[in-house]
């Protein structure tokens, strides 16, 4: 925990959205890694570690450092994105455990919600509609919306207006060590509810603490109320 951060009142809560409501992060891990063996570039964890929470043009950035100014970013993006949508569309979208009942403790609180995510607004809709949850949330930001990716604090600053909420006053929740950056920026109190990839060293020392799921968000939420 973050050390003399004192307890403050949380009226909003800002979730990001890839690995920390919606477990797509291994499947876009996956996809990305097969999508370096039919292209022939050595695309691993590390690289894609670099790109997780960032904007697409933050992303073709990156690849284009790694692998040079041959590496066709949109053309491989798009190989990706139909790998993940196909495993999506027959599989359905894996919810992350205790996301419901967070929600659901949110509303009954009268506490406001926002999807705050570097993927673009038709995944995200996408993704909210298909499991039923577009109506817990009071706004949406998308890549589209914001000029910088995480770690820049565009995203969270824009939701934090969105929710005519000061960010002194909103809670991020975030899997990303780019998703703790960004809330650190931004000013915002963050808890962090690690994935595949656990934030470590100076990222970490950004969450005001670290959870094991969202259901536990629920649980230190109560004590804060």
């Amino acid at each position: 925990m973050r050390k003399g951060l004192k307890r403050f009142v949380v009226q909003a809560v800002i979730f990001d959205m890839d690995g920390l409501m919606f477990d797509t992060e291994a499947l876009a891990r996956d996809a990305w890694i097969a999508v370096g063996k039919r292209t022939g570039y050595p695309i691993g964890e590390d690289a894609i570690a670099q790109i997780r929470g960032a904007t697409p043009e933050a992303s073709a950035a990156v690849f284009k450092r790694l692998y040079g100014p041959g590496f066709q970013y949109p053309a491989a993006k798009a190989m990706r994105n139909a790998m993940v949508e196909e495993k999506i569309d027959r599989d359905g979208v894996p919810m992350k455990e205790g996301l419901i009942e967070l929600l659901d403790y949110l509303a009954e609180h009268r506490i406001p919600a926002a999807v705050a995510s570097s993927s673009p607004r038709r995944t995200i809709e996408k993704y909210l509609s298909l499991t039923g949850i577009t109506r817990y949330f009071a706004a949406v930001i998308s890549a589209e919306d914001i000029a910088r990716s995480k770690p820049a604090p565009d995203v969270f600053l824009a939701a934090a207006r969105l929710l005519h909420t000061p960010a002194a006053h909103c809670l991020v929740l975030e899997d990303s060590a780019n998703g703790l950056a960004a809330a650190h920026n931004a000013g915002i109190a963050c808890i962090c509810i690690p994935d595949i990839a656990p934030p470590d060293g100076e990222a970490l020392s950004y969450a005001l603490t670290v959870l094991p799921s969202l259901h536990h968000v629920k649980n230190w939420l109560q004590e804060q109320l």
